[in-house]
């Protein structure tokens, strides 16, 4: 039983290490992906950017163009500038100077996003290592208790073969004796009881080991029985 034991747990800790190499290939297929993922968005999010960049200062120069009364265009009347257009071309301008505050604060926010995404990815994928590190020893607990189990089974059966074919070994030796005293006239005394020398666990769990002692020291006992007798034994 030992052995089988051991061959069980030699195959879970072979199995495991395949297991983890796995799962962390699998893990690191997914950050690759990931990572991907977050590159492609700040990509993306630097093009619109520049896009917004680029139609912050087309409408920019198109107002200074406006409010710029050296700048007049032939063919078209004469234009009047108020006070409210300069007041939007100084909110332009105050738009253009904030925008690269304003882009360096969005890309900080998506990176900061991005990085709580691939906190909470690597701490799943850490939870699944322990856990797999935690089933390997849950199933080495449960393959010891089973074999504590069987032990304590094999033990039990074992006791009760014992107890089984000393009762059959008593009965045979008192069969013979009261035989031999009735054909001889003479009292013969009882043959001392079966000594049982501990085995190993290994022997004990040998089908019909213990079937087999018996028979040897019927043999060695120099006894003769009958054909019933050794029936009975």
């Amino acid at each position: 039983m030992r052995s089988r034991q051991l061959e069980h747990e030699r195959r879970l800790l072979n199995e495991h290490p395949q297991r983890l190499k796995a799962l962390q290939q699998r893990h690191a297929e997914a950050l690759s992906a990931l990572e991907h993922r977050h590159l492609s968005a700040e990509v993306d999010l630097e093009r619109t950017l520049e896009i917004e960049r680029q139609g912050c200062e087309t409408r920019l120069k198109h107002m200074q163009a406006y409010c710029n009364p050296r700048h007049v265009i032939e063919g078209m009347p004469n234009r009047v500038v108020t006070k409210q257009h300069r007041r939007q071309l100084e909110q332009q301008r105050h738009v253009r100077d904030q925008m690269g505050n304003l882009h360096t604060a969005r890309i900080n926010v998506l990176r900061e996003k991005q990085a709580k995404q691939l906190e909470r990815v690597m701490g799943k994928q850490e939870a699944e290592i322990g856990a797999a590190d935690l089933e390997l020893s849950q199933k080495m607990q449960e393959l010891e208790m089973r074999c504590e189990k069987e032990k304590e089974r094999l033990g039990k059966e074992f006791e009760e073969r014992r107890k089984r074919l000393v009762r059959r070994w008593d009965l045979a030796e008192a069969i013979q004796r009261r035989r031999l005293e009735n054909e001889m006239g003479v009292m013969f005394g009882a043959l001392p009881g079966i000594e049982w020398e501990e085995r190993g666990q290994e022997e004990e769990e040998e089908d019909g080991h213990v079937d087999g002692r018996l028979a040897s020291e019927v043999r060695d006992s120099g006894i003769v029985y009958d054909a019933a007798t050794l029936e009975m034994i």
